[in-house]
């Protein structure tokens, strides 16, 4: 058999759809065990996000092509991956410091995946190319869309830091353009693949935008916000008394008045103003009038998480990376 005819036929081994969906459903499940335990939710959150974000953007694709009973329903097989995820990261197998840049990873694998998967059963039944680009990039967005609405972030198509969709929808028209050319197989399916995920990668760490994208919480606004709940972090650290037998509590102020009044309000009246306070944790959140945000800090992750106090979205941040 010569390299032409190995390679047309890999083009109808069954297997190899069923490995993307698997391998697809495994890495999108890592994003949402791993968001789970940023948002510090218990097992049965973990599971459940594991579980959406694994299988949502499938069950969705075999919905719309009416493909009879979903196929992480009916093999379970495809349970498999969220449950053992969802038990690695609460036993703190799979724990990351940089969580945020680790999510991305594994969501930008999967991602890519289900958009090449995708296009291959959505081709197969015979659909226009316009729908099966379509098809394929509801597979690969579906999941993690479902994943951030019930962990309440902004769901990741939303987010101007980086492009999202883009990736997913130039990958799909990609493949099915070698699927109508009978050049879509097992190989040129997995280079696909991986030119979806390097594209997803470069554009989140060069931070590339759309011309018109929010660009408010630039390299500098950031820095500062993170500078100034650390300094708060600190001051509030030092007002924190232990009790005997029962951990510690803040030292009160003559000024303090429930929760606003937490951490070193004086200090910092003329620039944050601090709401909450765990010393347990030292997790900190203090809020920017200056900026309208609300911050809270994660001294053991390096995770900030902005809050836009005008809308209500919420934005996560790694710690910046030394050099």
């Amino acid at each position: 058999m010569d390299l032409q005819s190995f390679l047309s036929s890999l083009a109808d081994l069954p297997w190899f759809v069923t490995a993307l969906d698997l391998v697809g459903i495994f890495f999108f499940a890592v994003s949402g065990a791993l968001l789970a335990a940023r948002k510090d939710f218990d097992f049965v959150g973990s599971l459940t996000l594991s579980v959406l974000a694994g299988l949502g953007g499938g069950f969705t694709r075999d919905i719309l092509l009416d493909r009879g009973v979903p196929a992480s329903l009916e093999n379970p097989l495809y349970l498999a991956p969220p449950a053992l995820v969802s038990l690695l990261v609460y036993v703190k197998a799979l724990h990351p410091n940089r969580l945020n840049l680790t999510i991305t990873v594994f969501d930008a694998a999967g991602l890519a995946l289900f958009a090449v998967s995708g296009v291959m059963i959505a081709h197969g039944m015979g659909l226009h190319p316009v729908s099966v680009v379509v098809v394929a990039s509801v597979a690969a967005l579906g999941g993690g869309v479902l994943r951030d609405i019930v962990a309440n972030e902004v769901p990741s198509i939303f987010d101007p830091r980086g492009i999202y969709v883009v990736p997913a929808v130039l990958g799909a028209a990609l493949a099915e353009f070698a699927a109508t050319h009978g050049g879509l197989n097992a190989l040129s399916g997995t280079l696909i693949a991986a030119l979806i995920f390097t594209v997803r990668m470069v554009a989140y760490r060069r931070g590339w935008r759309f011309v018109g994208a929010d660009i408010s919480q630039d390299a500098e606004s950031l820095a500062r916000l993170r500078r100034l709940a650390r300094q708060a972090q600190v001051a509030a650290a030092r007002r924190a008394v232990p009790i005997r037998g029962r951990g510690t509590r803040l030292r009160a102020g003559r000024r303090d008045r429930g929760p606003a009044a937490f951490g070193p309000r004086e200090e910092f009246e003329d620039q944050v103003v601090v709401e909450d306070y765990n010393p347990d944790t030292q997790a900190i959140t203090v809020v920017d009038p200056a900026s309208h945000q609300s911050v809270t800090l994660h001294p053991a992750t390096g995770v900030m998480d902005v809050t836009d106090i005008r809308t209500g979205r919420t934005r996560s941040f790694d710690e910046p990376e030394e050099g």
